[in-house]
């Protein structure tokens, strides 16, 4: 039946092209965005677990920036403990000094006294934003390296002040009787000094390691979260031509359909 009041070909011809429109708008979203799941509405299942990614990635991003200020603490007790390796290199220097027959013990024992003065100098500049791990203030450096609560390494100061950690407050180059012991007292903040570097040098190494492998774990989690939300551009590209070509043909189809009903007329003449 002809009908001026129904058009069944024209009403199925909008729909087809109604449905390849939605269809481009999709494609052209994924075109801007280079995702093909932006929402919950594309993939409800895959954007809850992409979202919990993209959470542990924010995360992993703060624990790697954590990671590089325990770089720069522990940098900076290693510079701090390798000056002070050098002060009690030229402090044993002007004991093995004071030894000599004819010098002055006193003009020595200033020089010592300078010495003294220098290491704890560096001891308490020795910070990095505020933390110091080489007094004997009790300070302990907290890094996190993973997402769980227990995930993380600790290094608890070392004291590298010339009284209480090295015990050079009883050393004096005037006391040309005792010098050999005060020798041994500066050998033994040289080996005491020499265990705070192992160690130091140890826990930056440990970070370095750390450091690399959390940005390994940061690089394959978004390798993970682009497999599930990544568009293939390629494919995106020749799905649009498709679409495109599809809405023109679409579009000529309703054209069609919509001019059927002037052919009626013809049967009025």
């Amino acid at each position: 039946m002809s009908s001026i009041n129904t058009n069944a070909s024209s009403m199925a011809a909008l729909r087809t092209l109604n449905m390849t429109q939605k269809s481009l708008g999709q494609v052209q979203s994924q075109l801007e965005t280079g995702l093909r799941v932006s929402s919950a509405k594309d993939a409800p299942a895959t954007f809850v677990i992409a979202q919990g990614m993209r959470a542990d990635i924010g995360a992993l991003n703060a624990i790697s920036e954590g990671i590089a200020f325990g770089q720069a603490t522990i940098g900076m007790a290693m510079a701090g403990a390798t000056a002070i390796s050098d002060q009690l290199t030229t402090l044993k220097g002007l004991f093995t000094q004071a030894k000599n027959e004819g010098l002055d013990a006193s003009a020595i024992q200033d020089q010592v006294t300078e010495v003294l003065a220098q290491i704890d100098a560096i001891t308490s500049t020795s910070a990095f934003n505020g933390v110091n791990l080489l007094t004997a203030t009790a300070t302990t450096l907290t890094v996190a390296t993973g997402l769980g609560a227990t995930d993380n390494i600790t290094f608890t100061n070392i004291d590298l002040t010339s009284t209480t950690g090295l015990a050079l407050n009883t050393i004096d180059a005037t006391d040309t009787a005792n010098l050999d012991t005060h020798l041994a007292t500066i050998d033994a903040a040289i080996a005491t000094n020499g265990t705070a570097l192992t160690s130091i040098g140890t826990f930056a190494n440990r970070l370095d390691d750390q450091g690399e492998f959390t940005q390994l774990l940061t690089d394959t989690m978004k390798e993970g979260l682009g497999v599930l939300v990544d568009a293939d551009m390629a494919e995106v590209a020749a799905e649009l031509t498709a679409l495109q070509t599809k809405e023109q043909l679409n579009i000529q189809s309703l054209s069609i359909a919509n001019s059927a009903p002037q052919s009626i007329l013809a049967l009025f003449r």
